[in-house]
């Protein structure tokens, strides 16, 4: 558990470090192949979605993670559970969503390991 107090905001209260991408990462719901948005940052437990649409925290949803990193030839396919933990206006069009990931398919765990060895921490 966190050794923060209970009036840190939920999104603050990590227990990995984060990662902050400088690639675009597309996030779809898998089972109706809609789009949800773009990954923002990632560490092994958690991620943050910049989304058009508010997600209700406490939602759980079936996510699949796309990239084209550079120096593979295709894409990357990733996929994992996540529960909206918190959501947040960050401009009047865009919400920052902070999801809780579990389930992480290899590649998405994969996928997630080369963003830690290749951007910065958070």
């Amino acid at each position: 558990m966190s050794s923060q107090t209970t009036n840190t905001p939920p999104h603050e209260q990590r227990m990995h470090p984060r990662w902050v991408l400088k690639s675009s990462v597309s996030v779809f719901d898998e089972k109706s192949k809609e789009y949800i948005g773009l990954l923002v940052d990632c560490s092994e437990q958690g991620v943050m979605i910049s989304t058009y649409d508010a997600l209700q925290p406490g939602t759980n949803l079936l996510l699949s993670l796309v990239d084209i990193p550079p120096n593979i030839n295709g894409r990357r396919t990733g996929t994992c559970v996540a529960e909206v933990v918190w959501c947040d206006k960050l401009t009047p069009s865009l919400y920052g969503t902070g999801c809780r990931i579990t389930g992480v398919s290899d590649m998405l765990h994969t996928m997630i390991k080369s963003y830690e060895h290749q951007h910065d921490v958070a």
